[in-house]
């Protein structure tokens, strides 16, 4: 496989394998054979639901940064439909594989940003394992994407939203964008995922990053970790809780 057909998540392992050679790897742990098996999957559904939603490489990376008026339009905001195609191809390989249902109701502890939506719910049956939400937000005119919201919990607590601007000057390709949204629906079905909502806060912890803010549009506060979907399956680790400065909590 060449460095451009490259997936990120055999692009990520090995760049895990050079820190480790140079000594700046620390504890940082690769994806493992079963992990990389169902990106793989995902991938190959992909290129059947998102055969008509093409990806698009980073416009300023070989070139000047955007200028002020890049911020202030959305030349092409039908191409954000490629994150509506990764969603459904994600829902696809997690059904097929028999680890979650479809249920029909959501309840939110931290809803989307913008109201409305299609939820898709997949509720897994293994023991603390904790259920996917995807909301597919359709554009209200012509003017605004295709996003997802990526929810987990019941409650439901919001992960994160995809896009989370679409104008021009924000836009970095869309490879960026789908391996993020990749990490955050593997944090759930891997059992990777620790969220703490409070009065005045919210709390994201995965083995590939932490989020967090204050936050004003909460329904109930919520707290969980969640397990794996798959039976004998090692989740990847998470950092210490006590290790993290959390400044959004009380405690």
């Amino acid at each position: 496989m060449t460095d451009a057909a490259q997936s990120w998540w055999e692009g990520y392992n090995d760049n895990v394998l050079r820190a480790r050679e140079t000594g700046w790897g620390g504890n940082e742990p690769l994806l493992s054979r079963e992990m990389r098996e169902l990106l793989d999957d995902v991938d190959a559904a992909f290129a059947v639901t998102g055969a008509q939603t093409p990806g698009w490489p980073n416009p300023y990376q070989d070139g000047p940064s955007p200028g002020e008026e890049a911020y202030e339009r959305s030349s092409n905001p039908e191409k954000y439909r490629i994150v509506v195609a990764r969603a459904q191809a994600w829902t696809q390989v997690l059904l097929d594989r028999g680890w979650a249902r479809e249920a029909s109701h959501v309840a939110w502890a931290l809803p989307p940003m913008e109201p409305g939506g299609a939820d898709t719910v997949l509720e897994p049956a293994a023991d603390g394992a904790v259920p996917l939400v995807l909301t597919t937000h359709t554009p209200m005119d012509r003017d605004h994407p295709f996003n997802i919201t990526i929810a987990a919990g019941n409650p439901a607590v919001r992960l994160d939203t995809l896009p989370d601007c679409a104008c021009d000057g924000c836009d970095s390709g869309s490879a960026g964008l789908l391996k993020y949204m990749d990490m955050l629906v593997l944090s759930v079905v891997d059992g990777s995922l620790d969220v703490d909502v409070g009065d005045n806060y919210y709390w994201v912890c995965t083995s590939f990053n932490v989020r967090g803010s204050g936050t004003l549009n909460r329904h109930e506060p919520t707290a969980f970790t969640a397990a794996p979907w798959p039976a004998n399956w090692t989740a990847r680790p998470l950092p210490e809780r006590q290790s993290l400065r959390r400044p959004w909590s009380p405690t």
